[in-house]
């Protein structure tokens, strides 16, 4: 029941307490005047009994006031605690609705959650049907396919015999060919020896002057030192170093010169410096142009412990390492040997094996303890 209903009813029972006291006050204030009346007509003995009426009425009136007072207090106290009351009424009914509204809220979400699940379901079912479907045209289709691959793989079965009857026919051929060559340079051998030694042994022998030309095609280097020869990997070992430096860019570009190895290639370890070649950023800005190159400026080739060398007389023996690589060099290519003081005499038996190939032979020589060293100012092989 809201406040605006109830208040009416209070103020009806209010104002009847009200009438009521005022009633009896005037009905006091009548006796108290017919009292006055009657005092002044009787005699002066009773005036001391009326006025001791008149004061028992002035203390009953100020009981009836006092006791007029306190309901009006317990009144206004009860229009609070009502009003109290219909405040909270009304706030909980607020929360009543907000609730109820809530609730209706969450009601027709869940409508709507399961209307959507409900179509998901549809379309989830219609998924499974096609997927049954799609399964079964799949099933034909992988048995299709497993016999065309039965069929391929025979065929591929077929090939690989075929391929591997080819090869192994030319693995023999090439086992034939090395056979023959190494047959064909032991005869050209044998035949120079008889030669040799049909020659009178007074005869003077004499070796033309060859000429000597800078290399430019394929260019073999090979190390020979204590009288053992082996093959210098440069160019393996110049294109690790390409690979490192632009690897490790950034790096080098953040400082003018760089230090890096690499390898062991074949027992082989190159070390080298790289320098940055370009304008300062004062020089870039006035003439615009602000490439930098990164040079390398020397490197150098050491062995190390998983060298393997052979000797000079194994080297010029057929089917030896440094046999078959100049064996299957070019002709006319460039066959440069680095050699040190105590291998001198083998160097010219390994230069007419190379001779005997059609090969040029470039002779550097290097003190003892000196390791090969190359850099773009260098000099290019001179062959002969």
């Amino acid at each position: 029941m809201s406040r605006r209903a109830q208040r009416p009813e209070l103020e009806f029972g209010s104002d009847s307490f009200l009438d009521v006291v005022c009633n009896i006050v005037g009905i006091l204030i009548i006796l108290i005047v017919v009292v006055g009346l009657k005092v002044q007509r009787q005699p002066r003995e009773q005036e001391a009994l009326a006025a001791a009426s008149i004061e028992a009425t002035r203390a009953d009136q100020a009981t009836i006031l006092a006791e007029r007072q306190r309901a009006l207090d317990q009144l206004n106290t009860a229009e609070a605690e009502a009003a109290q009351a219909v405040s909270t009424l009304e706030s909980q009914s607020a929360e009543a609705d907000e609730k109820i509204r809530q609730a209706m809220e969450a009601q027709e979400l869940a409508n709507q959650q399961l209307l959507a699940l409900q179509e998901k379901a549809d379309r989830t079912q219609k998924q499974a049907a096609d997927l049954e479907s799609d399964k079964a045209a799949i099933a034909v289709r992988v048995a299709s396919l497993k016999a065309a691959i039965d069929e391929k793989g025979r065929e591929a079965l077929n090939a690989g015999r075929i391929l591997a009857t080819a090869m192994k026919a030319e693995q023999d051929l090439s086992k034939k060919l090395e056979t023959t060559v190494a047959e064909t340079q032991e005869l050209r051998e044998l035949l120079e020896k008889t030669e040799e030694a049909a020659v009178p042994k007074n005869r003077l022998q004499h070796r033309l002057s060859p000429v000597t030309k800078p290399a430019e095609k394929e260019e073999l280097h090979f190390r020979v030192s204590e009288g053992r020869v082996s093959r210098v990997p440069l160019e393996e070992l110049l294109e690790r170093l390409k690979d490192q430096v632009m690897t490790r860019r950034t790096a080098v570009m953040r400082f003018n010169q760089f230090d890096g190895v690499v390898g062991p290639v074949d027992g082989y370890t190159m070390s080298y410096t790289v320098e940055k070649d370009g304008p300062s950023t004062l020089e870039a800005l006035q003439s615009g142009d602000g490439i930098t190159r990164l040079n390398v400026t020397r490197w150098t080739i050491t062995p190390d412990d998983s060298l393997v060398a052979e000797t000079i007389e194994e080297a010029v023996r057929p089917g030896s390492r440094y046999r078959q690589r100049i064996e299957t060099t070019l002709p006319d290519s460039v066959v440069t040997m680095w050699v040190y003081p105590d291998s001198f005499k083998g160097f010219s038996t390994l230069r007419e094996v190379a001779h005997g190939l059609q090969l040029r032979v470039a002779a550097r020589p290097l003190p003892e303890g000196t390791p090969i060293v190359g850099s773009p100012s260098g000099s290019r092989s001179t062959a002969q």
